[in-house]
């Protein structure tokens, strides 16, 4: 398996090199959805767009659904990814991310484990004098095969609290400890980022019980666009009382922060960890009084 995280230069070295075997993706998510405009205008040379909810399905409890897999295999090789493929994702945000871990657990999940994120993304890019281009490309279709990965995913029908399974929510705490009504303000903005309302829905508030809470920024370094070092990161679960020889399952509001904390776990050596893809927006709604903790 590659690495989870691949540096600028290490990228930019692998262009140089005309490394055919490179598939690099820009996934970033803006207020008014996947940001193709923005790609257009601006990338690392050699990438492409590719849309983490385009075949979606979602509903009031599903912030982001999953794909059918033969549908999102043609996708894939509609972009020219191939069976040999190193696939890198990034996206181009000034704080945090959360798209472009989206993308990296998405592709583990369809089986594809040659999957990079580029750490930083196009800011540290820049940042670091590596340069962009407004020039598309496009490949021959691709091979890969897409193989579901169920490992990688938690359903709410799965969920049961007290199984020995550890939660670790990366949600503000005062989110967390239901310190603020649901739907909150984040919550709201989390939905309609995708395309969903909470007006008229209720929404339980706290968390699943026996979780703990890493709030997602803790991931990332003083650059806040990078995430930290392995031993950072390892001192940082263990901080939280989260040992990671035992099943973990990451949860947010929509399924996409929870997706960088099991990058983060990747980066320590745990690479399944599943993700609770309805988060908050489905547990908040479905779960009782009694099955929530504050």
């Amino acid at each position: 398996m590659v690495s989870p995280l691949v540096t600028p230069e290490w990228l930019s070295s692998q262009i140089k090199a005309g490394n055919k075997d490179l598939r690099i993706f820009d996934t970033t998510i803006g207020p008014s959805g996947p940001s193709v405009d923005g790609f257009r205008s601006e990338h690392i040379e050699g990438a492409q767009f590719l849309n983490i909810k385009k075949h979606a399905p979602f509903t009031q409890y599903l912030p982001l659904g999953l794909q059918d897999p033969g549908v999102f295999q043609d996708y894939l090789r509609s972009l020219g990814i191939n069976s040999s493929s190193h696939v890198i994702v990034y996206e181009n945000v000034q704080l945090n991310g959360f798209a472009a871990a989206r993308g990296w657990w998405l592709l583990r999940f369809h089986g594809i484990t040659n999957v990079s994120l580029l750490n930083g993304g196009l800011v540290r890019w820049k940042k670091e004098g590596y340069p962009v281009t407004d020039k598309e490309v496009e490949y021959e279709k691709g091979d890969v095969t897409v193989k579901v990965n169920k490992s990688l995913v938690m359903l709410y029908d799965d969920i049961k609290p007290g199984d020995g399974r550890q939660f670790v929510d990366t949600r503000k705490p005062y989110h967390f400890n239901g310190e603020e009504k649901e739907p909150s303000a984040f919550q709201t903005a989390r939905m309609e980022l995708l395309g969903l309302k909470s007006d008229g829905l209720t929404f339980q508030t706290g968390h699943i019980p026996g979780a703990v809470n890493i709030y997602y920024p803790s991931i990332y370094a003083d650059d806040t666009i990078s995430f930290k070092e392995k031993d950072e990161l390892l001192r940082m679960f263990q901080s939280a009382g989260v040992k990671l020889d035992k099943p973990l399952t990451s949860t947010c509001y929509i399924g996409f922060t929870a997706c960088a904390l099991a990058l983060a776990a990747c980066v320590c050596g745990k690479d399944d960890v599943s993700v609770y893809i309805g988060s908050w927006t489905e547990y908040g709604q479905r779960a009782s009084a009694a099955e929530v903790e504050c």
